[in-house]
């Protein structure tokens, strides 16, 4: 039964390799047959890829020619640029070491004006404080010189106010001195009338055949006597008005030799330093200084010119400088 059972099973086994190289078979045919076409297929599509990789190859290299220009001028581009940027650069450099140099010159041009205005800075503090100083003294100066040349304007004011009195009473005592004189002359007019009387009457008693009595005797003598009298007196009286029209004359002469001119000038120097006072505030220190001059000179002249007048009138006629009550 083993056996049987055996060979059932070796002849099953049998049945199925056979089948299975059957089926094998029928497989082989169909790859051969399937690699057969594939190998028609790939023999038709490397005849294709050759003509295919023959143009490939030939595109290929004109490519690689097309590469190697393209290198060639990129090389060449690239040269070309990095000349440029390098000219570019140097040129940037040369600007930049230029700017920097203007820059330091001119960082040093202004320390140096910066340095020299801190020094025109101090010397304008320095200036102005002597200046400020300078104007206080000058200041001072021009109040004190403001001070004498108001004091001198005043004194010369009283001088001139002396001076035009006594040219006042000078001009009055010479109308009282013309009266004076006009009534010494009708004095003198009238003795003489007097004494023409006399003489007439003197001769009448001295003509002949008229008798001489005591009486007409004594009156004769009276007559003498007042007759002498009476020239002594004229004459005294003539050479009294002739001293007096000496002195007028002489007196007026020394006036006028003292010069109106100057007395015109004094009066215009005094205008003019009254005017330079009324503008003090404005004058400068020489201007002052010269008004005061002025001043002092006008003051020295008008003291001399009427100690003149009055040593002129001490001289001649004293009288005239006499206060009448």
């Amino acid at each position: 039964m083993h056996s049987s059972n055996f060979s059932s099973s070796n002849g099953s086994t049998e049945d199925l390799f056979r089948d299975s190289i059957d089926s094998c078979d029928n497989d082989i045919t169909e790859k051969v047959s399937f690699l057969e076409k594939k190998v028609t297929e790939l023999e038709n599509d490397s005849l294709t890829n050759g003509d295919l990789k023959s143009k490939l190859k030939q595109e290929n290299t004109q490519l690689v020619h097309r590469v190697h220009e393209l290198e060639e001028m990129v090389k060449d581009q690239e040269t070309t640029a990095e000349q440029a940027l390098e000219e570019e650069a140097r040129r940037h450099r040369e600007a930049y070491s230029k700017l920097e140099r203007e820059k330091s010159t001119e960082i040093e041009l202004l320390h140096t004006r910066v340095q020299q205005l801190e020094e025109e800075n101090t010397e304008l503090r320095t200036t102005v404080t002597r200046l400020k100083s300078q104007t206080e003294k000058l200041d001072e100066e021009r109040q004190r010189m403001s001070d004498r040349l108001e004091d001198t304007s005043l004194r010369l004011k009283d001088e001139m106010d002396l001076y035009k009195r006594m040219m006042d009473k000078l001009r009055q005592n010479r109308l009282e001195f013309q009266k004076e004189r006009e009534a010494t002359q009708e004095l003198i007019e009238d003795l003489r009338k007097e004494l023409e009387h006399l003489q007439m009457y003197k001769l009448d008693c001295e003509r002949p055949g008229r008798g001489r009595s005591s009486s007409s005797g004594l009156g004769e003598f009276s007559a003498r006597a007042r007759e002498v009298e009476l020239e002594h007196e004229i004459k005294r009286l003539k050479q009294e008005n002739h001293k007096l029209r000496d002195q007028n004359d002489d007196l007026n002469g020394q006036i006028l030799s003292l010069s109106l001119y100057e007395a015109k000038n004094l009066f215009a120097t005094q205008t003019k330093a009254q005017s330079l006072a009324a503008e003090i505030d404005t004058a400068s220190r020489d201007e002052l200084m010269e008004a005061l001059k002025e001043q002092e000179e006008i003051n020295f002249r008008l003291r001399q010119y009427m100690d003149k007048i009055i040593l002129a009138i001490l001289d001649h006629n004293p009288s005239i400088l006499e206060i009448k009550h």
